[in-house]
């Protein structure tokens, strides 16, 4: 993993408050995660009571009980943050074709790596006139804000949905350590497999008590693991499903692991 991963973890009713970091970061390890610190990454939903939260600093904290962080308010804010970067993407890319996200391109190399290098891929996918608006977007020193290639295929849905497609990332983080430990993260940035990510783990957010924890933590793989060089993004001996994987630890960014242009995230 070559950067830190925002994991946000579940930790039982009843935990101390000096022990939520120590008690999440467990939970961590248990995932062969190491943690880098906590993460002031949570809306508070009080003025009182900040004694029950962890890293309490003006309206933001680094978790605690769910009735005290304000998740709807988080949820609101992404909301209209993504809304306005499609407002703003729809500006950037008009007059461009749909493009296809970097995976088409991966999928068609993995199926014949002599005949379609990955070489290839990366630079047919760059060249789409879509693609390439928005790379030099962000390549504007004064931009308003960066507009994620690897969002692609979320932007060309529709602005509603892609504002929608925030709310659903706000809570979440990168990856999520439930309630009963289980540790769940999408096996790459295609829309289809993240949408399940994100679908799964806010229906379990929605479902725990309002006395649970929630801690968010900076993470990091603790040990390496084997990927298959051709298919790194492909089977493991961990337990999955066809859209997403229950993992014991995380590979790493997917797009890293695939080689995916560096400058197309």
């Amino acid at each position: 993993m070559p950067y830190p991963w925002l994991t946000v973890a579940c930790v039982p009713d009843g935990t101390p408050t000096d022990d939520l970091a120590a008690v999440a970061a467990h939970r961590l390890a248990a995932a062969s995660l190491a943690t880098l610190g906590t993460a002031e990454y949570f809306l508070t939903n009080t003025v009182f009571r900040r004694a029950s939260l962890l890293r309490p600093q003006h309206d933001t904290a680094a978790g605690g009980p769910i009735l005290l962080l304000n998740l709807q308010a988080m949820r609101a804010a992404a909301h209209r943050t993504y809304w306005h970067r499609w407002q703003l993407w729809s500006q950037v890319v008009a007059g461009t074709r749909p493009a296809q996200p970097y995976w088409t391109f991966l999928a068609r190399h993995r199926e014949d790596p002599e005949a379609y290098q990955l070489a290839w891929a990366q630079q047919n996918y760059l060249a789409q006139p879509r693609v390439a608006a928005m790379r030099t977007y962000n390549a504007l020193p004064e931009r308003a804000m960066d507009i994620p290639t690897s969002h692609l295929e979320a932007f060309q849905i529709s602005g509603d949905s892609y504002a929608n497609y925030g709310a659903l990332h706000a809570v979440p983080g990168n990856s999520f350590v439930a309630i009963d430990g289980t540790h769940l993260a999408p096996t790459s940035d295609e829309y289809a497999i993240e949408l399940t990510y994100l679908e799964i783990v806010n229906r379990q957010i929605a479902a725990l008590q309002q006395s649970d924890n929630l801690v968010a933590l900076y993470s990091r793989l603790a040990r390496p693991i084997a990927v298959n060089p051709v298919n790194p993004g492909g089977p493991s001996s961990a337990s999955q499903t066809p859209e997403l994987r229950i993992l014991t630890a995380i590979p790493g960014p997917d797009s890293v692991k695939r080689g995916e242009p560096q400058d197309a995230f």
